[in-house]
């Protein structure tokens, strides 16, 4: 009686798997999930931008500041391999300068953010509407072109 009661909660328990094992390989297989992010456009165009970015708000992050720093917006200056973008930062504390930076950085293909080269230069301040003077980015002499005759 002790056998029978065994072997049929075993056969019971084998059943169990059984169709589990069956409704896991009869069920289809979900679709991928497609990113209504940016996440393709991100890994496609975005790396050298965020290098350059990056790059500015480390050097931003080292200016003593009674409030916090943070990052208002960016311009393309130069959007070939010679990289070039102005980014901006804005303290929340009333009467400090907006900090602008320069950076400069070569991106082709196959670059590595890690190795690259980056040059961050601070750039004009604004302080109270008057700006004082400071280098402009993207000054850089790019190659001239030779055409064959």
């Amino acid at each position: 009686m002790k056998s029978i009661s065994i072997a049929a909660v075993l056969a019971f328990a084998a059943s169990i798997a059984a169709v589990a094992a069956a409704q896991t390989a009869a069920s289809p297989q979900e679709p991928a999930v497609v990113s209504d992010g940016l996440a393709d456009l991100n890994a496609m165009t975005f790396g050298c931008p965020k290098a350059g970015l990056n790059a500015a708000a480390r050097q931003a992050a080292k200016v003593p500041s009674q409030g916090t720093y943070q990052f208002a917006y960016f311009k393309i200056v130069n959007d070939t391999h010679h990289a070039a973008y102005e980014v901006h930062f804005k303290s929340n504390y009333e009467g400090e300068p907006d900090l602008r930076y320069c950076v400069e950085i070569y991106c082709q293909q196959g670059w590595d953010p890690a190795t690259t080269k980056t040059t961050v230069t601070m750039m004009s301040m604004q302080r109270a509407g008057v700006k004082t003077h400071g280098a402009a980015c993207g000054g850089h002499q790019m190659p001239a072109a030779r055409h064959s005759k």
